[in-house]
């Protein structure tokens, strides 16, 4: 069995060598933060690689600041990876306590630059010219950082001030040795606690890696960018970015410089009469902004966090950071809208059949299940609150991890949708909280509905059938032909798909790994005593080579006795 990391496949032993620094300092930085003390004691670590475990430091001083805080120091630590997954878990209330996530939402203005000097060698390197020669003017410093890049103002030979988004160097390595490390874990915490979480980690997981490796590519980025701005570009109340392709590449991106304030400063009464802005009018737009991404064109920012959005002069919205963009087919749309229509009109039976027919694929789903815990979401959703009170999103949010908890194969992008929406109805509800998100979405959701019975657009539907029905029908009997040609020559292949051996080929895939720890193991132990009984000395460092592959050995050895024991245990 092989992993696929990107294009490469990585056996899973050359996999645990190649990761073993990264594992030592996530455990490092997790025990500096009061968590793996445990573990590493249980283990031994701290015998077998010194002082690279330095965890008993600095708790004495940690341990005095609140768990969150601690948190999300350790996820900043824990680099751009674990960043990234921390702002997106701070968008998801029904996971995370509240406490946490207004931690975790720090990490989308709170991340530590990386070296000017470093970002001027890979523009150069990208951009294939001396910075000096490319641009005007360059800073010495970042006006912004973010968890994948930071952002520098600079002026263009021309005199247009630009805003250049730099890629981090070598975070595309570091996140794909993230990735497999945090798949690895989900893949076990599924088998292990799923029942327990009411969702599926490696799911979750999954998404997030499809995601973040989309966001490591700035030329998808720019091609969102002019996708979104196609659809706006005669809207007054929304500024559309511009790209300047000649100075970007998959690891450099630059815009136009954009002013204004944050979103959630329009509040401010300063802000308010520098830029002539009005709170309400700006929630308002941004919000039919993002509803009008969802429902009329299907594609939308999955990330509009108070970051992400920025205020012009006359309350005119601009959206920045497309990495993160969702995708929404015409039937997604027309099943969202019969979601939001139930949840008005109260409609628990409507609303059960519309999340059913989100899921599909479940083998051996037990529907009478699956309706009564969609029953009970909805009583605990819908109909314990006002609308004003109902959070959409987080809603949204509940439905997509119960078709996860019941194997059903959901839409791709409907987490994304549940994550846009809970983090669009924050940023409004704090610049106006008497804005209500479903009032707003109600419309769109009746538009859609009222589409679905256009006669026109039936007929075009029905029409559309009956084309792809004789198309079908023309060429069966020329596929029947060619089948039975494939039979007659004995070329004809039957495939079979066998369930529930995944298991056994975990534990197949452990045994190889343990046999060839073993036969690497037995020939340092070979190697050793053959040196010793050599009349030639052999050293390394002033050390006995015999001795070192010895150790080498023991090493090895005691990591197989110790892997073997917590195996027997967990059993």
């Amino acid at each position: 069995m092989k992993l696929t990391i990107g294009k490469k496949k990585v056996n899973p032993l050359t996999r645990k060598f190649k990761h073993l620094q990264r594992y030592i300092e996530i455990i490092n930085i997790l025990s500096k933060y009061g968590w793996g003390s445990e573990l590493i004691a249980k283990l031994d670590l701290q015998s077998l690689f010194g002082d690279r475990f330095k965890f008993g430091k600095e708790l004495a001083d940690i341990s005095k600041l609140p768990e969150g805080e601690r948190i999300r120091r350790a996820v900043e630590e824990l680099g751009p990876t674990f960043v990234k997954f921390g702002q997106m878990l701070s968008t998801r209330p029904d996971l995370v306590p509240q406490e946490l996530i207004e931690e975790l939402e720090k990490l989308q203005d709170e991340v530590p630059t990386f070296p000017t000097e470093d970002a001027k060698r890979l523009i150069e390197t990208e951009l294939d010219g001396s910075v000096d020669s490319l641009f005007k003017e360059f800073p010495d410093s970042p006006f912004a950082a973010a968890s994948m890049a930071q952002v520098y103002k600079a002026v263009l030979p021309e005199g247009e001030e630009v805003a250049i988004k730099v890629q981090r160097p070598g975070i595309a390595d570091l996140i794909e040795i993230d990735l497999v490390i945090m798949q690895d874990y989900a893949k076990r915490l599924k088998k292990k606690q799923k029942a327990e979480l009411g969702i599926d980690p490696e799911t979750m997981v999954s998404e997030f890696a499809r995601a973040i490796r989309k966001e490591l590519n700035f030329k998808i980025e720019a091609g969102n960018v002019a996708h979104f701005d196609s659809d706006y570009l005669d809207d007054p109340t929304t500024h559309v970015l511009k790209v300047y392709k000649k100075y970007s590449t998959e690891k450099i991106l630059t815009m136009e410089l954009i002013g204004g304030v944050k979103i959630t400063d329009s509040i401010i009464p300063e802000v308010q009469e520098q830029f002539r802005i009005d709170p309400k009018l700006v929630a308002y737009r941004a919000l039919e902004l993002v509803l009008k991404q969802i429902f009329e064109h299907g594609y939308f920012h999955a990330d509009p966090h108070p970051g992400n959005i920025r205020v012009l002069e006359d309350s005119i919205i601009c959206f920045l950071d497309f990495g993160m963009m969702g995708t929404l087919s015409a039937r997604l749309r027309e099943q969202l809208a019969d979601i939001l229509i139930g949840v008005v009109a109260q409609d628990e039976r409507k609303l059960t059949r519309t999340i059913i027919s989100l899921g599909r694929g479940g083998q051996s789903m037990n529907e009478e299940e699956l309706e009564s815990d969609i029953a009970e979401l909805i009583k605990m959703y819908a109909f314990g609150a006002t609308l004003e009170d109902f959070d959409l999103g987080a809603f949204l949010g509940e439905i997509s991890d119960l078709i996860t908890a019941y194997d059903l194969k959901g839409p791709r992008d409907f987490y994304l949708l549940g994550k846009a929406l809970s983090s669009i109805q924050g940023v409004c509800a704090e610049v106006d909280p008497d804005l209500n998100l479903m009032a707003h979405a109600k419309p769109y959701a009746e538009q859609l509905a009222m589409e679905r019975l256009d006669p026109e657009k039936a007929i075009k539907e029905i029409s559309s059938s009956l084309m792809e029905s004789s198309k079908l029908m023309l060429e069966l009997p020329y596929t029947l032909n060619d089948l039975l040609t494939l039979v007659k020559r004995g070329e004809g292949k039957v495939k079979f798909e066998i369930f529930g051996l995944e298991p056994l080929l975990d534990t197949l895939e452990k045994i190889t790994d343990q046999l060839s720890f073993a036969l690497i193991m037995a020939a340092f132990l070979v190697a050793s005593a053959l040196i010793s009984l050599s009349t030639i000395p052999y050293s390394l460092w002033g050390i006995e080579l015999d001795t070192v592959f010895f150790f080498i050995a023991l090493g090895i050895g005691l990591w197989l006795l110790i892997s073997i024991a917590r195996r027997g245990t967990m059993k």
